[in-house]
């Protein structure tokens, strides 16, 4: 008997809006189940059906049944965390800032009355059982060990099947294949029965059994996962796998230097952050930062944005030293770097219209009258691909590539030298990574912009960056040309990285 079984499931949300139709699977224990399709085409809500999480005012036709009884939104809200566990992809900000890990999970098995130890909770997951790294806050971890965290409070009752909601999709290679790795053995030992949502094609490849491929909140396939990379059972499954093939790297640019650090060292949080880091990166230059989780990236995003101090025997970024300027030369100096930041939906404020995202840093920096400003943002909206019809909507009436590109508008509208993206595509479903990608690329060869390009996704700084710089523990391992740090990598950590993106 299947542990979980779906029938023709419909949800409608409050506004009309069907965003699932007639979807029907089944899950068994110890299977794992893939969910894949692209933004809005109704993964998440599926899964807050399973858990009884939807919305005020949605409404649901069709049968649900686990372990064979009925589960309707009253069984779903008593089954959640004892009989349904369910892990979000972002980790930091589904655990309490304040509060210390071990007694989040004490708390946790208190509840389930599971009579197990906080040490054997953060033993299974992998992580270090003593009890001082129980003592530790969500900050004080890297991103690998809050996701096994929030594995561990998923288990804690002792669910019998597991939701994993996009749990790799922010972490580097290195971190997602050991989450992964925890979440197959858990699998195994448990007889889980897991429903793994993903855009992650690597992930799906490594960990699902069957994938369900949504699109437009319909099913478009449901096969062996086999099958679906075998012989791509729709049109659509063949453009989410060719999307992730990507062209092979840009030639190495030459030029006049947008940015020049020699020796460049940087503390957070009383830590060393960045030693002794040496970098360039000419004009219309793309610069790929990779490395592990807490190798020092967004460190250096930081500092390079002004946003951190940081001390160098050279620091040069778009023509100046930002730490030696005065307040008002520094205010100009900002609008020369420019950032697109992971989470459009975070960045974007949702009480502010497209039109006045784009127009609040003209504002600040008092350029042009209403009417040139006005202006200005229809050939903004326009040098991102967006239609000018998308000026007066909310973020939360835009997909998730839609915004990111109303980020980019939004970082383009000073004319910036420099723009730094830290993890810009890592949220983005497959096909619209790739128009996100080529989108930089098209800005980079029209503006003679440079580019620094943060991101764990090896295959996008493959194709979008002519050089890439290695971190670990917060020091240059390894930089040069992609085409040789990647296809010949000479330092073991660059190789673990490359192994664990493949």
């Amino acid at each position: 008997m299947a542990k979980l079984s779906v029938r023709q499931l419909c949800v409608r949300y409050r506004d009309g809006d069907v965003v699932l139709r007639d979807l029907s699977f089944d899950l068994a224990a110890g299977e794992c189940l893939a969910v894949l399709g692209e933004s809005g085409s109704g993964k998440s809500t599926l899964a807050r059906t399973l858990i009884g999480l939807l919305p005020n005012g949605a409404r649901t036709n069709g049968e649900l049944r686990f372990d064979g009884e009925v589960l309707d939104i009253a069984a779903a809200a008593r089954l959640r965390g004892r009989g349904i566990g369910m892990v979000f992809q972002d980790a930091a900000a589904s655990l309490h800032p304040l509060r210390r890990i071990g007694v989040q999970l004490s708390e946790a098995l208190r509840r389930a009355q599971a009579g197990r130890t906080v040490s054997d909770a953060l033993g299974e997951v992998g992580l270090d059982a003593s009890s001082t790294f129980a003592t530790r806050y969500p900050y004080e971890l890297s991103g690998g060990q809050r996701q096994r965290v929030m594995i561990a409070l998923a288990l804690a009752a002792s669910p019998e099947l597991l939701i994993a909601d996009e749990v790799t999709s922010a972490l580097d290679p290195l971190a997602a294949r050991e989450i992964l790795d925890v979440l197959a053995r858990l699998q195994r030992d448990r007889r889980l029965a897991l429903l793994f949502i993903s855009h992650d094609l690597l992930a799906v490849r490594h960990l699902a059994d069957r994938v369900l491929l949504l699109r437009h909140g319909v099913v478009d396939a449901l096969v062996d996962k086999a099958i679906f990379f075998a012989t791509p059972p729709s049109d659509y499954a063949r453009v989410l796998l060719a999307a992730a093939v990507r062209g092979a790297a840009p030639l190495l640019v030459s030029g006049t230097a947008v940015l020049q650090v020699q020796a460049l060292s940087a503390d957070y949080a009383e830590r060393p952050a960045l030693r002794d880091i040496d970098l360039a990166l000419p004009r219309g230059g793309a610069l790929g930062v990779i490395g592990a989780s807490g190798s020092g990236k967004s460190t250096l995003a930081r500092v390079l944005l002004a946003l951190q101090s940081g001390h160098a025997r050279t620091l040069q970024i778009a023509g100046a030293d930002p730490f030696v300027l005065s307040h008002a030369a520094r205010k100009s100096w900002r609008r020369r770097v420019q950032i697109v930041f992971q989470d459009p939906g975070m960045a974007l404020d949702p009480r502010m219209t497209v039109a006045e995202t784009l127009l609040e840093p003209l504002r600040l920096h008092g350029i042009g009258d209403a009417t040139t400003r006005a202006a200005r943002v229809l050939e903004l909206l326009a040098s991102v691909q967006l239609d000018a019809t998308l000026a007066p909507r909310y973020p939360q009436q835009l997909s998730g590539g839609q915004k990111q590109r109303v980020a980019i508008a939004r970082a383009l509208a000073l004319d910036p030298e420099l723009l730094v993206c830290d993890e810009a595509v890592s949220a983005l479903d497959l096909p619209v990574q790739a128009e996100i990608l080529a989108l930089l690329q098209d800005l980079q060869r029209m503006r003679g912009l440079s580019l620094v390009f943060i991101s764990h996704d090896l295959a996008a700084v493959r194709v979008l960056c002519d050089r890439v710089l290695v971190l670990e523990q917060g020091r240059v391992v390894e930089h040069g040309a992609t085409v040789d740090v990647l296809l010949r990598p000479q330092h073991a950590h660059t190789r673990a990285l490359l192994a664990a993106s493949t």
